[in-house]
């Protein structure tokens, strides 16, 4: 039997995880995963223009996967992705258009710290969010995405997306988000 094609879009720090993002690239290749994210830098587009290019990336996609490291739970963008993520968008002028909210796969990332996003946290809490270790990558990775579309076809009554979404990034200061 044939696998099915699974389409993710990763959501990360482009700072601080780009290795992994390229190690995930190449690894996925042997398996039918497709992979929607940005590839190319797009900081110098106003907000509503990046957030319609996130939105469309994601049309495609079932799921996303969140490579949490240190930095993760204090960008903005990453916020935003995740309350993309987690909606669904109608378009009355055209159904195709138009996409449930998708499942959430994190991944933590072999960091001496995790910083991991509050609307990320409080899925995990809810159940809706599924998780995994970076080393457990090449075991785990297919059957968490599939679990993580599961969820998200049986459980989306779990996702908690009420938080404000972030204006600017954030810093950590002593312990504290500012």
């Amino acid at each position: 039997m044939e696998k099915k094609t699974r389409n993710f879009f990763v959501s990360y720090h482009h700072g601080n995880a780009q290795k992994y993002v390229k190690a995930l690239r190449k690894f996925k290749q042997g398996m039918k995963v497709a992979d929607y994210s940005l590839k190319e830098d797009i900081s110098e587009y106003t907000d509503d223009e990046i957030y319609t290019i996130i939105r469309n990336k994601m049309r495609a996609c079932s799921v996303t996967v969140v490579l949490i490291g240190e930095r993760t739970g204090y960008r903005k963008w990453i916020d935003w992705e995740l309350w993309a993520s987690l909606r669904a968008y109608k378009n009355s002028r055209n159904f195709k258009r138009s996409f449930r909210p998708k499942g959430l796969l994190a991944i933590y990332l072999p960091t001496t710290s995790h910083s991991v996003p509050e609307r990320l946290q409080t899925n995990i809490d809810s159940g809706y969010a599924v998780s995994m270790s970076w080393k457990n990558i090449e075991r785990d990775f297919e059957s968490k995405i599939n679990y993580a579309i599961w969820k998200r076809d049986h459980a989306s009554h779990e996702i908690k997306n009420h938080l404000e979404r972030f204006d600017r990034n954030a810093f950590n200061f002593l312990g504290f988000k500012i």
